[in-house]
């Protein structure tokens, strides 16, 4: 089994990291299917476009508070703090955004490359993978290559799936979430059968 953590090869999870992939609820089944390009990189910027509105809110209701709060005679001082800090925020959010979506588009077509066609049903079962009706046996399947994203949260590493190559007699699966509707739930799962199954599901 390949990894590759922030696109860089490295050796093989450890079982104590294993751990720490971040995982969404087992499920017995997951219905989904393959996006076009445009509707997952529209997907991808109104997710992140709604988080960075969250935290501008959040920061722009912060400030009024402390215009509100500030006394009389600091108040315009306050005032013009606070209008700088929202809207310096906001043209650093915005910036972000921007740099979102051309990563997004710059890593595209690799992300594009062995994925099923758009429009594509694909799930995981408790049989297996199924792509447009076939049904890939988990125990027939190998995880070729996953590549994972590392952060970290209160002082702990995690990781997140971001894609997953399965390979057996039928040929090979490519698991995206971000091109696949439940896309997060679907990686996940397979990624979970496919670790029950321990090192003969990885070649």
């Amino acid at each position: 089994m390949r990894v590759l953590i922030d696109g860089k090869v490295r050796e093989p999870l450890s079982p104590a990291e294993e751990q720490d992939v971040r995982q969404f609820r087992v499920e017995e089944s997951v219905e989904g299917s393959v996006l076009s390009a445009d509707q997952a990189g529209s997907a991808q910027v109104s997710q992140t476009r709604l988080l960075l509105l969250i935290l501008w809110a959040v920061t722009a209701i912060v400030a009024a508070v402390m215009v509100l709060v500030a006394g009389p005679a600091d108040q315009a001082m306050v005032l013009v703090g606070a209008v700088l800090i929202v809207g310096a925020l906001g043209v650093f959010l915005a910036i972000v955004l921007w740099r979102r979506k051309r990563r997004w588009q710059q890593d595209l077509a690799r992300r594009l490359e062995g994925m099923a066609p758009a429009d594509t049903a694909i799930g995981v079962t408790a049989a297996g993978v199924a792509v447009a009706g076939q049904i890939f046996p988990w125990s027939a399947l190998a995880i070729e290559q996953v590549e994972l994203a590392k952060f970290s949260i209160r002082y702990r590493t995690m990781f997140t799936l971001e894609r997953l190559t399965l390979v057996g007699p039928g040929g090979v699966v490519v698991l995206d979430p971000a091109l696949m509707r439940n896309g997060h739930l679907i990686i996940g799962n397979a990624w979970w059968r496919m670790r029950l199954a321990g090192p003969a599901g990885s070649v």
